[in-house]
């Protein structure tokens, strides 16, 4: 679906994946010792053009991340930074060579009391930890937390779930975390957003495959080539026609708002569809929208084939009988469509009856109480979930909030980044919803169309204050995307 480059390049490994990579690295030649050394060069690098000489403590755990630590305090004593070194293994014999010096500077753990003025390299656990911090290891993060000390984690903050970025007990904040070959989804995701600091992604030598992911990190680098260039001869439908299924009177306000953002995300053409209450406020509105009147259930699902490129359903469409008769008459026609707002709550009930009706070009977009209701039983990271409930009803799930997965069938899941708190304001995923329609629209298939729309819209709330209306969103969504493409065509 997306590019080999750009897969490359946005890759994202679960740690068990990485675990294998890392098999595979040792059985094509490195040995462990080498791909410590690596990762600690990495980690020395980073120290050095991001802190000015400082003392130094290591924090040392009892597998691969603390041989890292110890492999670096290594490197550290011989730049001449003044190091001390907290190892769990207390008792466990050093390696002369690979840790020189290492013992003259090892100290009980007990000793641990860290100040301002030191640099903490927090390598007691990688992202392999899935379960709570418990005894000395815990008591020295409670010591980092309640110190003024800056902390660089390697690989990740301990304490972090590495496939989750939930916290496992207790976690200190880093002001960077370094980490090696892949991003993992704790970098990305839950907690580990504000926690892992400035990320660092560091090469260590492991040849990257193809198959090297689990998920991919959402970025223009993935669908830029979707992205179309028109020439000059373009015609309006060429470029898509995106129709939205209003809402009546007063609610009639969400489809307005999905039909101005599929507008300013490059639709040839909107058409806002109404009940007659709704339809004649809209068209005193909406200038470049056109608008119309619903066609009875019987009729409309023949007119959406008509020139329709997509549709968006459910923004402001309540849950009557009459509601529930257009959605199935719109998932009938089978064109491209995203089943939005209260399209995916009028048979929270039964869910199955929504999900008999969809279809691979739809693309649900749940915020995380509407998931709830439709999947009530899938249970653990957002990931997993928003992966096994695609593959439920067979459609794209883009499952928002502060962050955002994009799941299809068949494809890596893609996790969205962008946004900002302005975002959190009524009206915002109406105007992704349009954002994904006018995508749709250009012909492309719904799992980049999804990630383009979802960029965008993250885009647009960057750099905006809590003031953001919805209302202005769909300009702000049209100049991300004007300049997304001009980066295409440069």
């Amino acid at each position: 679906m997306f590019s080999t480059e750009g897969t490359k390049a946005r890759a994202v490994l679960t740690p068990d994946s990485m675990a294998a990579v890392d098999e595979r690295a040792i059985a094509g030649g490195s040995t462990h010792g080498v791909l410590v050394d690596r990762a600690a060069r990495a980690c020395l690098r980073v120290i050095r053009s991001r802190y000015q000489r400082r003392p130094v403590i290591v924090l040392a755990g009892p597998g691969s991340n603390g041989d890292d630590g110890l492999v670096l305090a290594s490197l550290l004593l011989n730049a001449g930074w003044p190091v001390e070194v907290m190892r769990l293994d207390y008792n466990e014999p050093l390696d002369p060579l690979r840790h020189r010096g290492v013992e003259a500077v090892l100290r009980p753990t007990g000793s641990f009391a860290p100040d301002r003025r030191h640099l903490i390299v927090d390598a007691l656990f990688g992202a392999g930890l899935s379960r709570p911090l418990s005894g000395e290891a815990l008591r020295l993060v409670e010591r980092t937390m309640a110190s003024e000390a800056t902390v660089l984690a390697v690989d990740l903050p301990s304490g972090l779930d590495g496939a989750t970025g939930e916290v496992r007990g207790l976690a200190a904040a880093a002001d960077a975390s370094v980490t090696f070959h892949r991003l993992k989804p704790a970098h990305l995701m839950g907690e580990g957003r504000d926690l892992c600091g400035a990320v660092y992604l560091t090469d260590i030598g492991i040849e990257p495959n193809t198959d090297d992911a689990d998920a991919l990190w959402n970025d223009p680098v993935l669908w830029r080539e979707y992205l179309t260039e028109w020439p000059r001869e373009t015609h309006k439908y060429q470029r898509g026609h995106v129709t939205i299924i209003g809402g009546p009177g007063l609610k009639g306000g969400a489809g307005r708002l999905a039909a101005l953002a599929a507008a300013s995300t490059g639709a040839g053409a909107v058409t806002v569809l109404s009940p007659l209450n709704a339809a004649t406020f809209a068209a005193s509105r909406l200038d470049a929208v056109m608008v119309g009147t619903v066609p009875d259930t019987e009729h409309l699902a023949g007119a959406l084939q008509d020139r329709r490129s997509s549709v968006v359903v459910g923004p402001g469409m309540g849950h009557s009988e009459a509601a529930a008769k257009r959605l199935d008459a719109v998932l009938a026609a089978k064109v491209p469509v995203v089943v939005d707002a209260d399209a995916l709550t009028l048979h929270e009930q039964t869910p199955t009856h929504l999900f008999d009706r969809l279809h691979p070009s739809c693309v649900l977009t749940p915020h995380e109480g509407e998931f709830r209701r439709l999947f009530p039983d899938l249970e653990g990271n957002k990931l997993m979930r928003a992966t096994a409930a695609a593959e439920r009803c067979g459609a794209t799930v883009l499952l928002k909030g502060a962050t955002t997965v994009i799941a299809t069938p068949g494809e890596l899941p893609v996790i969205d980044t962008t946004g900002s708190p302005a975002l959190a304001t009524a009206g915002s995923g109406d105007s992704l919803a349009g954002a994904i329609a006018a995508a749709l629209a250009h012909g492309h298939p719904p799992h980049p169309a999804a990630s383009i729309a979802a960029w965008l819209h993250g885009k647009a709330g960057e750099g905006a204050g809590l003031s953001l209306m919805a209302d202005d969103l769909a300009a702000r969504i049209g100049h991300a995307f004007d300049d997304v493409t001009a980066s295409r065509e440069s």
